[in-house]
């Protein structure tokens, strides 16, 4: 919308009007949403660490009802009334922090930032309240040191509005239509807020599924030179066979003798491979902040997989060649 002063009131009229919509459940303005890179500061500091080096700050400007909306856990304190949106001149600037936040800055804990003061050329802020450390960005990022500053709707601010999932449609053709009425001419545009969050994973979810088909396709071209060697070995033990169901050998214990052999080789396989692919793993994990631990159990669990992908496509064979009559196998030259 257009910058002028009648922006910030239409605005509010906006949301009050869309929160009385039956399928609105909430609704907040904010100068920026979850997923998005956000403005800083690099200039920051308590007021009672002058000494130190300045700080930088990822900085969000939001309206009231933002942390209630997102469902954010307060730590201590409040979060913003109206009265922090139009503060008397001269008084400091009313913040809510995270946790990561409050450390950087040398609080002992959430309590204790409460009532306390940051300094920055530009002026004072007062910390009214923490709320605990979220994730702004996907989890290749680290959770960054954050600030929510009580700023009125500017003309990039979105609206984030939770409706209910029932009757989805004609909730955003009601949302639509008071857009249209209280900003005549400017285009309505929207998203959901977990394909926003799916964007940023998309080149996981490509690796992923590239991945799952190669691996596929491995075994699959894997269990054919099985197969292939199984059928060469079968033939050329073939009198062997015959020779162990006349001395009456079962033929689970001709599937076991023809099978051993194999398996003791894919278990070979798998414990040359295990430390290479911990490299790679450990290595790809490193992108993530946060992340899982390589257990040892994964690699036995894969070994253990592999070992029956394995027998079970030599026992195709193997069943085949022990349940043959011995007497032509014998016979043969």
């Amino acid at each position: 919308a257009k910058w002028d002063s009648t922006l910030s009131p239409k605005q509010n009229t906006f949301m009050a009007e869309i929160k009385r919509i039956p399928g609105v459940l909430g609704a907040a303005f904010s100068w920026s949403l979850p997923g998005d890179e956000l403005d800083s500061f690099s200039d920051m500091q308590a007021i009672d660490q002058l000494g130190l080096s300045q700080f930088s700050i990822s900085i969000s400007g939001i309206g009231p009802d933002f942390i209630s909306l997102y469902q954010m856990k307060m730590l201590a304190g409040r979060t913003f009334v109206s009265t922090d949106y139009y503060p008397k001149e001269g008084s400091p600037i009313n913040l809510i922090l995270n946790s990561t936040a409050i450390k950087m800055l040398g609080f002992k804990s959430p309590a204790s930032a409460i009532g306390r003061q940051l300094s920055r050329p530009v002026g004072n802020y007062n910390v009214v309240g923490v709320v605990a450390d979220f994730h702004q960005k996907s989890l290749h990022y680290p959770i960054e040191p954050t600030m929510f500053y009580p700023g009125p709707g500017n003309l990039h601010s979105p609206f984030s509005v939770k409706v209910d999932p029932h009757h989805l449609n004609a909730t955003i053709d009601a949302i639509k239509q008071k857009y249209d009425a209280i900003f005549p001419g400017n285009i309505f545009d929207y998203n959901f807020l977990d394909e926003k969050f799916n964007r940023q994973y998309s080149s996981d979810q490509l690796f992923g599924r590239v991945f799952s088909i190669f691996s596929a396709l491995a075994i699959f071209i894997a269990c054919l030179g099985l197969l292939g060697l199984s059928l060469f070995t079968t033939l050329q033990r073939s009198k062997e066979i015959g020779i162990r169901k006349v001395l009456g050998a079962s033929v689970g214990n001709i599937v076991l003798t023809l099978s051993k052999d194999f398996i003791r080789l894919v278990l070979l396989a798998v414990l040359i491979a295990s430390p290479i692919a911990w490299i790679i793993m450990h290595n790809w994990l490193q992108n993530f902040v946060i992340r899982i631990s390589i257990s040892w159990w994964i690699f036995a669990g894969s070994g253990l997989l592999a070992a029956i992908i394995a027998f079970i496509t030599i026992s195709f064979q193997s069943v085949k060649a022990a349940t043959a009559n011995p007497v032509k196998s014998l016979r043969s030259e």
